[in-house]
């Protein structure tokens, strides 16, 4: 294990310097190559003018700013010109300001490496040219060069192109990250402040013995007939999708836990309404609704003007959770529209579905509907119920926007 990751370290070291060792060997093999049958001497300065070469190479990052590169280049180029002279090498020249015009057009400011790369080229084609070197010979190599450093500088351009894309990447990658934080911590912060505006909606104490009845259906009666139609579902969705089924069995164990807790809060004859009052509980329940029956409930409120009261909270949260069960059982639509507004000292709740009643066809008012009405005239509001054409049926409550005044009123 060791010995593989000494091995993966120096593969590693290897492929972060490629570049620089490719030069290494080019540089080294320019002055092996034409040196074959010289003298020793000759080798020995060849090498000792190719050091600073494999200096700019091998020298730290941090050691190489603009100012101490533009030095060396220039310090190089020099030493390679008075080496040239002394040993009448003029085409390593050529051969080595490859090099330098490369280095200089990758590493150093455009202004900075265009002004050196002219200096350099004018250089070495006065030096040529005092050397009885063909016009047309010293054209083709600064030509060469010239291209050269374009070719570098365009290969310069692309790799800080790329690298900028990689960072801005890595930017946007990371805001992404931060933004997707914060709106898991607002939708988490929503939430409970939803979950705060419900337990905050408390209301007073339940109606007393002759209300529990009405009380039991309305909660209980419901809750269990969201049962039973989860349960009737459950065997069609064991065969199609388990984990739906899992879920649906949890649903259900959830709603009975919640009924054994109704049941003995009005057996105590006080309690709280489970998923919360006012607008926050009438999306609760259409959330809950949705997701168990499966058709699409649209609840629209209008802007809400006045505040509602425990009892005005809790009258709607029980007209629309019968109404929605009924739909449930008998109505079979599959949209079902809840529209609540305030005008002229009411509030109307309006739920409309496009279920299979007809206008030809009789309402059998069963117990909870009876009961229904009966709160609202309690309230001293009203209900009605409507066909739509061509199918369906509108629910229609009409209550006072303070139903508790309206309440204690008729007490007193």
């Amino acid at each position: 294990m060791q010995n593989d990751s000494k091995w993966m370290q120096i593969q590693k070291v290897v492929l972060d310097h490629l570049a620089d060792i490719i030069l290494t060997v080019l540089l080294l093999y320019s002055l092996i190559e034409p040196f074959k049958e010289l003298a020793w001497t000759e080798l020995g300065a060849g090498l000792i003018v190719r050091l600073p070469y494999l200096m700019l190479v091998w020298v730290p990052q941090s050691l190489r700013n603009e100012r101490m590169r533009t030095l060396g280049i220039l310090g190089i180029w020099m030493v390679t010109l008075l080496y040239a002279q002394f040993f009448q090498a003029e085409d390593r020249i050529f051969e080595l300001t490859f090099y330098l015009i490369g280095y200089t057009a990758l590493k150093l400011p455009i202004h900075r490496s265009s002004l050196l790369g002219i200096i350099i080229l004018m250089g070495n084609a006065i030096l040529l040219y005092m050397d009885d070197y063909e016009p047309n010979q010293i054209l083709v190599y600064s030509m060469a060069h010239a291209v050269t450093y374009i070719l570098c500088w365009a290969a310069r351009i692309r790799r800080e192109s790329r690298q900028d894309s990689k960072r801005h990447y890595e930017e946007l990658q990371k805001m992404h990250a931060e933004l997707t934080h914060a709106h898991q911590e607002l939708q988490d912060t929503h939430q409970e402040l939803e979950q705060a505006t419900v337990r905050l909606l408390q209301y007073a104490v339940l109606e007393e013995r002759s209300r529990i009845s009405m009380d039991l259906h309305d909660s209980v009666g419901n809750r269990l007939t969201s049962i039973i139609v989860q349960l009737q579902a459950l065997p069609y969705m064991m065969k199609m999708d388990a984990a739906e089924a899992d879920k649906a069995m949890g649903t259900v164990l959830e709603v009975v836990r919640q009924c054994l807790q109704e049941v003995r809060t009005v057996a105590h004859q006080m309690g709280s309404n489970e998923a919360g009052l006012g607008l926050v509980a009438l999306t609760s329940l259409v959330n809950e609704i949705r997701e168990m029956a499966g058709f699409t409930i649209k609840l629209t409120p209008q802007e809400q003007t006045s505040h509602w009261t425990p009892e005005t909270s809790e009258l709607l949260y029980r007209v629309l959770q019968e109404a929605l069960t009924n739909i449930i059982r008998h109505a079979q639509a599959s949209q079902v529209k809840v529209d609540i507004l305030e005008k002229e000292h009411q509030l109307h709740m309006i739920v409309e579905d496009n279920g299979m009643y007809r206008k030809e066809n009789p309402i059998s008012p069963g117990f909870g509907l009876s009961s229904m009405r009966a709160r609202c005239e309690r309230a001293g509001g009203s209900l009605s119920i409507d066909a739509v054409d061509p199918h369906g049926m509108r629910l229609t409550l009409t209550i006072p926007q303070d139903v508790k005044e309206i309440m204690g009123g008729d007490e007193q």
